[in-house]
């Protein structure tokens, strides 16, 4: 996904997972097209490995700034259609997950946010629901759903070690200062043998190639890390986990928001948009399922899935 005539080589302020700061420009002119967070970036790939990142890297002030109150992942789905597939998915994801915890067990999920996906999985059985979730709006309704929540970053978490059959890391990795170290305390909190489960938007997709700086799986400034399969898979790999599987995923939502990043590419704000979207993004999502269909096929869809377990 290298932008026609960009060939330079850049040293980066942040270091990749693998602790090369060389790197060639993948793509520049990146900005936030659905909540008009402040900068313009650059996606950079990795000599070392070939993973590619955001640069510059975000502060932490410019972060807080960008995950407003309305943001998407917070927002009640406003169409029929997008609270259908909502439900069909979070339902779908519970009965895969609860397939791999013991009765009793416990279910980690790391940016739980109102606790939906944890509280399908509870309507399946007795398991001990845990979460982790930064905004206090959305741990509160995780909260009131019966889970145990602690409140604000991962990394601050005290989850105690060896405590959870299953973690849950539902596209939360791309959003991560450090991937390691996030990987590493998962690792940590799993038991024996225990199942980390998750999603990272795909780079290496047919949207990625085609929309560029307006890809909907780009989401800058808040994902600061672009996987493939094969980064993907490496960093699990130097995390120690084994039995890593990697699929494609059906995930139509990057291809809508593709097409109203490139439709409001000149637009300056953000007005006219309800949580990021734009009124047509719902019809786009099923009107885009036979391309998206296609991509899965192929291996190229925008979202990749997996899995991988602590070693016993």
């Amino acid at each position: 996904m290298r932008d026609p005539g960009l060939q330079q080589s850049v040293a980066c302020d942040v270091r990749c997972l693998c602790g090369s700061a060389a790197a060639d420009v993948a793509c520049s002119g990146v900005r936030d097209l659905e909540y008009d967070a402040p900068g313009t970036y650059r996606w950079v790939k990795c000599h070392g490995c070939g993973l590619v990142r955001l640069d510059p890297s975000p502060t932490r002030d410019v972060l807080s700034r960008a995950y407003p109150d309305h943001y998407h992942a917070y927002a009640k789905p406003r169409s029929a259609i997008t609270r259908a597939l909502v439900r069909l998915s979070k339902r779908r994801a519970a009965e895969r997950l609860a397939s791999y915890l013991p009765p009793g067990g416990t279910i980690l999920d790391v940016g739980c946010s109102t606790g939906e996906l944890l509280a399908a999985v509870g309507r399946l059985g007795r398991y001990r629901l845990w979460g982790v979730e930064y905004k206090p709006e959305a741990a509160n309704e995780a909260e009131a759903r019966r889970i145990r929540v602690w409140r604000g970053e991962f990394e601050h978490a005290d989850v105690p070690p060896e405590s959870a059959d299953v973690v849950v890391l539902q596209h939360v990795l791309e959003h991560v200062m450090d991937p390691a170290e996030t990987l590493g305390k998962i690792r940590r909190i799993l038991r024996p043998s225990g199942w980390l489960f998750g999603e990272v938007p795909n780079i290496d997709s047919w949207d990625a190639r085609i929309f560029g700086r307006y890809w909907g799986g780009g989401h800058a400034p808040r994902h600061l890390w672009h996987f493939t399969s094969h980064t993907l898979g490496d960093a699990l790999e130097r995390s120690g986990f084994e039995a890593v599987t990697i699929k494609p995923v059906l995930h139509t939502g990057h291809w809508a928001l593709s097409v109203q990043n490139a439709l409001r590419r000149h637009k300056r704000d953000c007005r006219g948009l309800t949580s990021g979207r734009a009124w047509y993004y719902a019809p786009l999502l099923v009107a885009l399922v036979p391309i998206n269909a296609l991509e899965a096929l192929l291996s190229k869809t925008g979202v990749i899935r997996f899995q991988a377990r602590r070693p016993s």
